[in-house]
């Protein structure tokens, strides 16, 4: 257990350039606490509002002895069970189990992410028990990791909002476009980034980029 790490970030994700010291996420009250391994993987993320943690993910390749874990020392917290299914050059699609208080299973995230980036998705799609899509978001990040913008579309890949995280404010998708490294990427929900475009959206019945 000496050779594991341990970090926290401002608010609910892990972002290389949010990450704080104890004593600062403590102070600041919405922040993330995660565990990673001798070779930097991470195990596990909690997350906490105010102070209380209200979810938790972990990556694994046990599900099952991770949920009797979760629900013997975190009764009543959701929690999401992390397994990568693909790597394809430099990215990896994972999917997350979600699993509401009680423990039951409560529907799926699918996530593309580069790889040495874990939690900070490109892509993640919001996805239920009848493996129907609900919402697609894409992320964009500045080059010191902190998330810029975020993309919402709806279940046909159309965008429907557009949030400029550090300006807080609502910009154009024109505008918007025009501060993205992959244009392309962010201008339709479906789209993928150049190399791997013609991948499979795992859960989506071979859904593909467009």
């Amino acid at each position: 257990m000496s050779s594991e790490i341990q970090r926290f970030y401002l608010d609910w994700g892990i972002y290389p350039g949010e990450e704080v010291t104890r004593e600062e996420a403590l102070d600041e009250g919405d922040y993330t606490r995660a565990q990673f391994n001798e070779s930097d993987a991470p195990l596990f993320a909690e997350f906490y509002d105010s102070g209380r943690l209200f979810h938790v993910d972990y990556w694994t390749s046990d599900p099952d002895s991770v949920r009797n874990d979760h629900l013997l020392h975190h009764p009543g917290v959701p929690f999401g069970i992390q397994l990568t299914v693909q790597h394809i050059g430099n990215y990896r699609w994972s999917v997350s189990h979600r699993y509401a208080n009680s423990g039951d299973l409560a529907g799926y995230l699918v996530h593309l992410e580069r790889i040495n980036t874990y939690d900070a998705a490109l892509m993640t799609l919001q996805i239920d028990l009848q493996r129907q899509l609900k919402k697609i978001e894409k992320n964009s990040y500045d080059s010191d990791g902190q998330l810029h913008y975020v993309f919402e579309y709806n279940p046909e890949g159309d965008v429907v909002s557009i949030h400029d995280s550090p300006e807080g404010s609502t910009p154009q998708l024109a505008a918007a476009l025009d501060d993205v490294d992959m244009p392309d990427f962010y201008r339709e929900g479906f789209a993928l980034p150049a190399g791997i475009d013609r991948s499979s959206i795992p859960l989506l019945g071979g859904q593909s980029g467009s």
